[in-house]
């Protein structure tokens, strides 16, 4: 992941960058996207509707995932823009997969490489369901991939998976599953494979959602505003 402090962009920049980048990847919620640059996904308190991928309030766990991890075609990277933030509150924590795995025994390694794991959007907080009525791609209900990803350009491996989004293991009961992804989980986001950014207006964060997971702070919505500003490059490779 890359941090640009300072920036002083606008959307039609942004998208042109990320396009720079690869095919872009509109957010199915449409209700969400920014108007005039449909590739922008407005997240915050400052649209038409509440988008918040964070626990309400300091109670409940973090929502770790990759972006678009439960469609077919996932995130290959994001690039989010801060325009506006909160006083306190709404960070967005980071963590290095393939540090998480590579920190796993030998044999916990090869039982995760033998996984695949079952993504889900119904379990996703914020009260947004995706819409293919304009031509969007509509989310299957429930999208097989590997635990452990081959990086198409490194080739290291990385854990995939996410808090909510990772609904179960294939072949698994859903009790033995969601055991072991609690116990993944609190390896894998160890406070030495992460990061955490404390926004400030004009911060822009690009990051690769084939190795990093991400994961947003609550804040005070009835009190503050934050506006962030994302754009997401599709993938270009099977992901395996």
């Amino acid at each position: 992941m890359l941090v640009f402090p300072g920036q002083q962009i606008s959307p039609a920049q942004q998208v042109a960058f990320s396009r720079a980048l690869g095919e872009l990847a509109p957010t199915a919620w449409v209700e969400a996207r920014l108007d005039d640059q449909p590739d922008i996904f407005v997240i915050g308190n400052t649209g038409r509707a509440l988008v918040s991928f964070a626990p309400a309030d300091g109670s409940d766990r973090l929502e770790w995932h990759a972006d678009h991890m439960y469609r077919n075609d996932p995130a290959r990277a994001s690039l989010l823009y801060c325009r506006q933030t909160p006083p306190t509150g709404g960070d967005t924590h980071f963590a290095c997969m393939y540090s998480a795995f590579e920190a796993l025994s030998p044999e916990a390694q090869a039982e995760a490489e033998q996984l695949h794991a079952l993504h889900s959007v119904d379990l996703l907080p914020g009260g947004l369901k995706p819409a293919n009525d304009d031509g969007a791609p509509d989310a299957p209900r429930l999208v097989r991939c590997p635990l452990v990803r081959h990086h198409p350009r490194s080739g290291r491996r990385a854990l995939w998976f996410g808090s909510k989004v990772t609904v179960g293991i294939e072949g698994w009961p859903p009790d033995r599953a969601r055991a072991y992804l609690d116990r993944l989980e609190a390896h894998a986001t160890r406070d030495e494979f992460r990061y955490r950014h404390a926004w400030r207006a004009g911060d822009a964060v690009l990051w690769d959602n084939r190795r990093v997971l991400h994961a947003g702070s609550p804040f005070d919505t009835a009190q503050h505003r934050r506006e962030m500003h994302r754009t997401t490059i599709r993938e270009d490779h099977p992901v395996r």
